[in-house]
């Protein structure tokens, strides 16, 4: 959730930022930044799932958990020193990175608390979801309205690298169990 939390504080304003800040950026160029990082994340995520899958102590997810985490916490201070689009392509490509091989720990996760049954529509989770990125959203544009696209990239980071702390942690004490074992 953290994760979700903090790229919804940057996302309403990511397109205005690459514009602003980088030559020769336009809507199309954004476009395709946003398409890069989607193209890795289905790429690559078939694999993690995978590897994740075979994984039954569960020690291979967790390193592609850090992994992952490393490169999601990168991407918005890299957004930070881009100079021209080829340099967002490539920090879209580490984002989408870092997310794949992140999701199969937030899945493990899910699977093992059975916080979501499985098989079901849970439409609670979906419409907090929904409302926590509205919400996001709007605060994401006041602190780049009030204080700048900049410092929303340094919130942005330092939310990623909480987020990043917590979820190693909570993997490290639940994801590692098997599901014959307690939680806690």
């Amino acid at each position: 959730m953290f994760y979700l939390i903090a790229f919804g504080l940057l996302t309403p304003i990511f397109a205005l930022f690459l514009i602003e800040r980088i030559p020769n950026a336009s809507l199309l160029t954004v476009g395709i930044a946003e398409a890069i990082f989607l193209m890795t994340l289905a790429i690559l995520r078939p694999f993690t799932q995978l590897s994740s899958q075979s994984d039954t102590k569960g020690f291979r997810t967790q390193y592609l958990l850090w992994f992952g985490s490393v490169f999601i916490v990168l991407s918005p201070f890299l957004y930070l020193l881009s100079r021209d689009m080829l340099d967002i392509f490539v920090i879209q490509m580490i984002y989408g990175i870092g997310v794949a091989f992140s999701e199969p720990a937030w899945s493990r996760l899910v699977s093992q608390t059975n916080t979501i049954p499985s098989g079901k529509y849970n439409e609670p989770y979906y419409a907090t979801g929904t409302l926590v990125a509205a919400g996001l959203a709007a605060i994401g544009g006041f602190i780049a309205e009030k204080q700048g696209i900049p410092t929303l990239l340094l919130y942005v980071g330092a939310t990623l690298f909480c987020a990043a702390l917590i979820m190693i942690f909570i993997y490290s004490r639940i994801g590692m169990r098997t599901h014959k074992q307690k939680l806690w």
